[in-house]
This record gives structure tokens, sequence and C-alpha cells, in this order.
């Protein structure tokens, strides 16, 4: 008995050429769920640039993405770390505990808002804040600040 009879090497290869030409396509146009990678990076890019300015420089970011999402240029300078659900425990146990980081939690969407909560932390502890942020004209705008105790 043969695997794969004559008659269905055409199918197989139809189905193979389909399936590059597909992940070809698919990754051409930036992947799945394009527009909300772009709005979500956006959002990351406006509340690092916010917390920055606010409370000062760190050594690293830290930044939770999901599986389909893509990485970009969040404009930080020092060590950006992207920390997957699947990483994400690991690295946090096995960091340097005395470098400063911020750490970009995932955006959600609340209220025809979106929040984003950022830790602080460093050698000397953790602080945490909850930043909303509303899209004004074309750019996200922080528009509150709120400590989570």
């Amino acid at each position: 008995m043969k695997l794969c009879p004559p008659c269905l090497r055409p199918v197989w290869i139809g189905l193979l050429i389909v399936l590059v030409f597909g992940s070809s396509a698919a990754c051409l146009s930036g992947g799945l769920g394009d527009a909300e990678n772009r709005r979500n990076n956006a959002l990351r890019r406006a509340a690092l640039a916010y917390e920055l300015r606010t409370r000062g420089a760190a050594d690293e970011v830290l930044v939770d993405f999901g599986h389909l999402e893509w990485r970009d240029n969040l404009g930080f300078e020092g060590r950006t770390v992207w920390l997957n659900p699947f990483a994400r425990e690991e690295y946090l146990t096995l960091r340097d505990p005395h470098r400063s980081y911020i750490y970009l939690h995932l955006p959600r969407q609340e209220d025809g808002d979106f929040t984003i909560e950022v830790e602080r932390g460093g050698p000397s502890g953790s602080l945490r804040h909850r930043l909303r942020l509303r899209l004004q004209g074309a750019s996200w705008v922080v528009v509150q600040d709120e400590a989570i105790p």
C-alpha cells in the first residue's frame, strides 16, 4: 500500500503552494492584526515617553506583548526586552535586580480609552501606575496617571 497515491500529488503540491504564498503575504503585510499591532505600539511609545519625561530614566524597558504581535522601536536608547507570555516569568526571575527598569504591561481598552499599567523598579523596590491614554488628533496622550497601591 502506498502512502501517497499519484492522484493526490497535485492536491499536496497545490496545498504547499497556497501555504507558501499565504505565509509570504502575511509576513509582507505585517502579520495578523496589523492595525492592532500599530495601535498597541503607538500606545506603548506614548506611555514610555511620558514615563521617561515624568519619572526619569531607567536601565532597561520590559514590554509585554501577545503571541501574534510584532516588536517595534519604542524610542528607548537603552536595553528593551520584549516578554511574550511563555518567557515572561523566566526572565523576571533571572533578571539582574540591581538594574532599574520600566515594565509596560499589555494595553487594555476601557471606556473608549486605553490603559497601560507601568511598573518601575530597581534595587530599592518597585512602584506601579496606571496610565490612561486617549487619542487626540493623530497622537496618543496620557490623560490620567494613577498610582496603584
